[in-house]
This record gives C-alpha cells, sequence and structure tokens, in this order.
C-alpha cells in the first residue's frame, strides 16, 4: 500500500530523510506538484543547483539509462536527485523475460542505493477513477514494487477538496464561505488543481476587503454559467413545469445553444434509469453504485438522480429519453424554432 501525499509532504518538511527512490503512481496533479516540490526541498534544499537534478524522459530513453545516471557520482555535491518521467514507458513491450531482467535491475539497484541520490519515478497517465486504467496501475504497482516510497495520486474525493478549498483559501486571505467553496468544488468536480487556480482569480478580483459570492462565481469561473442549465435539469426531475418554463424563458434570452444541453440533460436520465433498474433509491446508494461502474456522481448529482428515480416509473424515464431523442433531432433540422421544441420537451417530461 502506498504514503498519502499528505503525509510524505508533512514527514519531509519536518526534516525527515529522503529516501533513496520514489513512486509516483496516479494521474491527480494537485498533490503530484506539491509532493515532487517536497522531495526536491528536501535533496537539494531550497535554493538547487539545478546540475544536480536531472531528468530521463522513458519515452526516448531506456531504464538501464536511468539506473546509470543513478550510478554516476557527482563532481559538484554530495546530493543528486534523478528523474524518470513517463514511467508507464519503462516496462518492457517485448517479452516476459525482458520484462523480468528489467524489474530484476530495478531492485538490484535499490539494494545497494548511492548515498545521497534519490529517484523519482512518475507513472501519472492513468486515472484510478476510470475503471479500464486500474488494472493498468496495478500493473505499474507490481513492476515498480522495489521502489522504496510509493505515493497514490487518486482523484481527490469531495469531501477532501473541499478541505483543500479552504485552507487555500485561507492562505491567501480570501473571505469566502464554507457553502460557497462547496458550491466550487461541485462545479470543479473536486479537481483541486482547478480549485487553486480559481481561488487565485477570485482573490485578484476580490481582495480581501468583501466576502465572495455567488455572483463572483458566476462573472469569473466557467462551470458557473451553467448552473442555470443544473436549476433546470432539478426542475424537470422534480416535474416542476412552472419553473422550468420560467428557466427556459431566462436561458433562451441569453443565447442558450440547446443541442449541447440536451445532450447533459439525457446523460442525467439515463445514470437515473440505470439506478432505477439497479433498485437504487437514495443519494448515497446511487453514488456509491454508480461509482463501482466508473461513473463519477457528486453529492449533488446524486440528489438529483434520486429525485427522478422517486418521481418516474421506469418506462417513464425511457419515454423521456425517446422524447429527448426526438428533441434533439428537432433541434438539428433546418430552421427549427429551438423554443418551441425544448417548450415541447418541457411539457411531456413534466406531465
Amino acid at each position: 500500500m502506498g504514503l498519502k501525499p499528505g503525509d510524505l509532504i508533512r514527514r519531509l518538511r519536518k526534516g525527515g530523510k529522503p529516501a533513496p527512490g520514489y513512486l509516483f503512481l496516479g494521474a491527480e496533479p494537485f498533490y503530484r506538484g506539491r509532493c515532487r516540490q517536497a522531495i526536491r526541498e528536501a535533496v537539494l534544499g531550497a535554493e538547487p543547483d539545478e546540475t544536480a537534478k536531472v531528468e530521463i524522459d522513458f519515452s526516448e530513453q531506456p531504464l538501464s539509462d536511468l539506473l546509470e545516471e543513478a550510478r554516476t557520482l557527482s563532481l559538484f555535491g554530495s546530493n543528486r536527485l534523478v528523474i524518470g518521467r513517463n514511467a508507464e514507458k519503462a516496462l518492457p513491450k517485448s517479452t516476459a523475460k525482458a520484462g523480468q531482467l528489467a524489474q530484476r535491475s530495478l531492485a538490484n539497484y535499490f539494494e545497494d542505493p548511492v548515498p545521497g541520490t534519490t529517484v523519482l519515478l512518475e507513472a501519472v497517465k492513468y486515472d484510478s477513477q476510470e475503471r479500464d486504467q486500474k488494472q493498468k496501475l496495478q500493473r505499474l504497482g507490481k513492476f515498480f514494487a522495489s521502489v522504496p516510497v510509493r505515493i497514490d495520486l487518486h482523484a481527490l474525493s469531495v469531501k477532501e477538496a473541499q478541505f483543500v478549498g479552504r485552507v487555500l483559501a485561507g492562505r491567501i486571505g480570501l473571505k469566502i464561505q464554507e457553502k460557497v467553496v462547496s458550491e466550487l468544488v461541485e462545479m470543479l468536480g473536486a479537481d483541486a488543481f482547478r480549485i487553486e487556480n480559481e481561488l487565485a482569480k477570485l482573490a485578484l478580483f476580490v481582495g480581501t476587503d468583501r466576502e465572495v459570492t455567488r455572483d463572483d462565481l458566476e462573472l469569473l469561473v466557467p462551470e458557473a454559467r451553467q448552473s442555470g442549465l443544473f436549476q433546470f435539469s432539478e426542475a424537470l426531475a422534480a416535474r416542476d413545469r412552472k419553473r422550468a418554463l420560467q428557466l427556459l424563458d431566462t436561458m433562451s434570452k441569453a443565447g442558450m445553444y440547446w443541442p449541447m444541453q440536451l445532450n447533459l440533460i439525457a446523460g442525467l436520465f439515463r445514470q437515473a434509469l440505470a439506478a432505477k433498474e439497479l433498485g437504487l433509491r437514495d443519494a448515497r446508494q446511487i453514488g456509491a453504485r454508480l461509482g463501482k461502474f466508473g461513473l463519477r456522481v457528486w453529492p449533488a448529482r446524486a440528489r438529483q438522480l434520486a429525485g427522478i428515480v422517486s418521481r418516474f416509473r421506469e418506462k417513464e424515464l425511457r419515454d423521456a429519453l425517446v422524447a429527448l431523442f426526438e428533441a434533439d433531432r428537432g433541434l438539428r433540422s433546418p430552421r427549427p424554432d429551438d423554443r418551441m421544441v425544448v417548450e415541447m420537451l418541457v411539457m411531456k417530461l413534466t406531465r
């Protein structure tokens, strides 16, 4: 089992001795950058000598080149950092025997590593949240099993991303309520890298004199501008015809491009049908079960799906998907009246 990124950062910043080797496994970029920085500072100091850092790209060079570089003693300093990027490419594709030999050569190095040299291998192409990529991550973990410390860079949960958002906002002196942070996290799919960027933009715009509002998100965060669509789909999920038509009016005046929006709503109803067929009822069940199929369902989405499941029978969900398909086809026909097409859809889904 690997080490959590936060644990590695805390350990090194408290003066812990760097390990001879680290493996980054997973695609999460926010903690990857911070872990890399923590390792670099622990090995080379706050103002590193760039000649003491060597980078090997496995897309262009084999694993043997990295191991040879790691065994090379420096003439200018006692500590060195050797980084292997695109470590997925280090696995030989020729024969099983070639893979075993490469794996053994890696294990031989870490049995007697060069003092003062730290090797960092970055296998960051695959996402553990993608079902078809989990097996590839497991294979990489097995191949690099001899690397002393493995850092698992999994996608952050909503709770973890909310914590990161609060910490980052506090560090830059941004006044923002927890509910606004939570909304930002859900808008950005718990992507901490994006959360950091958007908080920095908000800090430049708002400053430290006043609190961040929902209107600020609408103005600066692209995903916030889709909130009208969320409210529209929420009204459809609740079969609230009056509310849906009011939102349709507002969104049409704002120049909404409906084919794309109906595609997103169709995805919502497809997931609701899947949940209905699986016998799922509440948001917790829906989020957990669909997650096992590789579908990342955030709390707000899970609650929305639970509402649809409770209000629509299975046949009605199938009919809704047919209606959405027909509306999409209508929007793409020559000279369509977009508003009339979507109004007819609202009438069908809310009856």
